[in-house]
Formats: C-alpha cells, sequence, structure tokens
C-alpha cells in the first residue's frame, strides 16, 4: 500500500506545473509552521519542533530556488522576503519565539494565496487563447 501511495505522489509531482508545485512548497510550509508552533510550549518536544522547523527551512529553500531573478523585483523582493523567513525560522528555534513562526505563517499564507490566483488567471487567459508560457507567472501587488 505505501509503494502505491509513494507512487502516485511522485507521479503527481511529475506532472505538475512549476504554479501548483510552488504552492505544494506553500502547503509543506504552513502545515510544519502549524505543527511547530503546537510544539513551542512543550520543552519535551523540542526534538519534534526543531524536525518541524527543518521542514519550513526546506521549503522556503524550494521556494527560493524557484525564483527567476531575472524576472525583475518581485523576484528580488520575494528573495530577500524569504531569505528574512529562513532567519526568523532559526531565531524561533534558538529562542523559542513562536511569534517568529506565527509571524511568517501570516506571510505564507498570503503568498499562497496570491499564487493561487495566480495560477487561476494564467489558466483562464489560456483557456481564452492569450499566449502564455508555462511556469512564467507573473504576480504583481
Amino acid at each position: 500500500m505505501k509503494d502505491g501511495y509513494s507512487a502516485y505522489k511522485t507521479a503527481n509531482v511529475d506532472t505538475s506545473d512549476q504554479g501548483k508545485l510552488i504552492v505544494i512548497a506553500y502547503d509543506v510550509a504552513i502545515k510544519h509552521c502549524k505543527l511547530a508552533i503546537e510544539k513551542f510550549s512543550d520543552k519535551t518536544k523540542i526534538e519534534e519542533r526543531t524536525k518541524h522547523l527543518f521542514k519550513v527551512q526546506d521549503a522556503i529553500t524550494e521556494l527560493m530556488s524557484a525564483l527567476k531573478m531575472d524576472a525583475g523585483d518581485i523576484a528580488k523582493n520575494l528573495y530577500m522576503l524569504y531569505d528574512y523567513m529562513l532567519r526568523r525560522v532559526v531565531h524561533a528555534n534558538a529562542h523559542n519565539e513562536p511569534g517568529c513562526i506565527e509571524e511568517i505563517l501570516v506571510y505564507l499564507n498570503d503568498l499562497r494565496s496570491a499564487w493561487k490566483e495566480a495560477i487561476v488567471q494564467l489558466k483562464g487567459a489560456s483557456a481564452q487563447g492569450e499566449s502564455s508560457q508555462p511556469g512564467s507567472i507573473t504576480m504583481t501587488g
């Protein structure tokens, strides 16, 4: 059963467009932020909290690596925001400050919503016959 699920997950990722993969990275980061926040109040759960925060860092790093830096100021600004979020995750873990994770959770949720909207708009434009390239989502705002 586990092998079938692994194959499904791999096939799902392999067939996803870049926008969907970005949303998946946000979903992972958001999920593990929430799980980590639950562990801050229990000092016996530091190892579990740290594992969740490492997953948050991995997801944010994936988002950073997906940026096309030649796309302009939006990519550069997102890179700086992702870098800030990574530093806040490290700070939260080192200083036992869940507020840092709650802060970046707000950013992650907002950015995820923006990407979802951009994907819908891109699909709508494609359906109307406008030319667009996969993975070239432009965010404004």
